[in-house]
């Protein structure tokens, strides 16, 4: 995963090829779909593991805010990840550039993203599933929508590379609501 990382931000998602990790790494390409499988399966194993390490810097964040809205913490925690998914360099290398479009389609169905996400949405979303407001598949649903917002705007920021006000303007105008109403039925 260190080979495929460094090939990354070197190279760039799109342009690494196996023998690129491979060779990186010191052994054959042989060893590398071994012991991997595909370029597909580096490629997901290192997104995984960048994004479990920004879940628990996430986790750390809101504790800090004292924030214990669960809408409020939601919105703090998309702020967050947006944040830094530009700032980290495997995620600006992932989903920066030429290769926004082909990371963002792998991401957005990649079960270990939902079980993050899930992780880090379920506590937060627990009353109304114990009273019946929410389902599982509700909370499946809504860790979606997020992570598909999330990789939107990493992959696709907009016109001038909207600033943080303007993301927070416009979850809070749309998003929340959304959410607010589903939590309070």
């Amino acid at each position: 995963m260190d080979a495929a990382t460094a090939c990354y931000l070197r190279l760039g998602v799109a342009r690494t090829t196996a023998n690129d990790i491979a060779q990186e790494a010191g052994i054959s390409r042989a060893t590398l779909y071994r012991r991997y499988g595909s370029h597909e399966a580096i490629f997901l194993a290192v997104l995984t593991h960048e994004s479990e390490l920004m879940s628990d810097d996430a986790r750390a964040h809101l504790d800090s805010l004292a924030v214990t809205d669960p809408v409020s913490r939601m919105l703090e925690g998309m702020m967050f990840a947006i944040s830094q998914i530009r700032s980290r360099p495997v995620h600006a290398a992932v989903f920066g550039g030429e290769s926004a479009a082909w990371a963002a389609g792998r991401a957005i169905r990649m079960e270990a993203l939902r079980r993050i996400g899930e992780v880090g949405v379920r506590p937060l979303v627990s009353g109304a599933l114990a009273d019946g407001t929410l389902s599982e598949r509700d909370v499946g649903d809504l860790v979606d929508w997020i992570l598909r917002i999330l990789i939107s705007y990493a992959a696709v920021p907009g016109a001038g590379d909207r600033d943080p006000d303007e993301i927070r303007r416009q979850l809070t105008a749309w998003f929340l609501p959304a959410l607010a109403v589903r939590l309070s039925r």
